[in-house]
């Protein structure tokens, strides 16, 4: 199997997706609700193998021999993408239905997975991802943005942060294995530590630390929390 359909490809986790899927040589159809590519888009670069397809374009056609990716971890304060909520009405109609791969933020109330013995399915859950193109509804961009602690209104998960790239490569990694698991940093503080590059404030959590559901998977960095966190201000001042 070469071929993934990723939902919500121009979202923060989407994105990355659909990159890392690429680097591994994979043929992925990106489809989101945006009628043109974003400017980060251009970081995919000219590639033959990948696509992208509006959401209300789209043939809804899914390929029992493809592998869908759901990342509804980029919905977020009550942002329904369509492109996701397409999803639910193709499985309550086709028998005929491809792996998928659903993720979740560690701290979500849904309780509609998808959960069937006609199709393979694997679940992930996750703690806070953070990195360049952070959505401002996160901690860390906001501090980056020099919001005040009056003005801090954000959705993290304290059990852990992990950066967006690294997650992105360990959920295709696992994607095959059918089942719950849950990707845990290396550190159980890394949250706080991250935190402490941005900020000398001591800002406690406005959440509770998500429970991990199923198996954990340990990711290991491959970059510092200082060189993510440079990163992502140096593109935010950018812009």
């Amino acid at each position: 199997m070469n071929h993934a359909i990723v939902m919500a490809a121009q979202q923060f986790l989407g994105f990355e997706l659909c990159s890392a899927l690429l680097e591994r040589g994979w043929t992925v159809t990106a489809v989101d609700d945006d009628e043109e590519p974003k400017d980060k888009w251009m970081e995919i670069g000219r590639n033959a193998n990948i696509q992208y397809v509006p959401s209300h374009a789209w043939n809804r056609e899914l390929p029992a021999e493809c592998r869908l990716f759901l990342p509804y971890y980029d919905q977020y304060k009550g942002n329904k993408l369509e492109c996701i909520s397409l999803i639910d009405h193709i499985y309550e109609n086709n028998e005929d239905f491809p792996e998928i791969v659903q993720i979740f933020s560690n701290l979500t109330e849904r309780t509609r997975e998808i959960k069937s013995r006609k199709t393979a399915v694997a679940t992930f859950y996750l703690p806070t991802l953070y990195g360049v193109h952070q959505p401002s509804h996160f901690l860390f961009s906001q501090v980056l943005q020099g919001r005040e602690d009056e003005e801090l209104h954000y959705a993290d998960d304290p059990s852990g942060a992990i950066y967006v790239k690294d997650a992105a490569k360990c959920i295709i990694k696992h994607s095959g294995k059918h089942g719950t698991y849950s990707l845990k940093p290396l550190s159980d503080n890394s949250w706080k530590e991250a935190l402490s590059y941005i900020t000398d404030e001591t800002i406690t959590p406005s959440m509770q630390a998500g429970r991990l559901k199923g198996d954990s998977i340990t990711v290991h960095p491959s970059k510092s929390h200082e060189s993510i966190l440079n990163e992502q201000k140096e593109r935010m001042n950018a812009l």
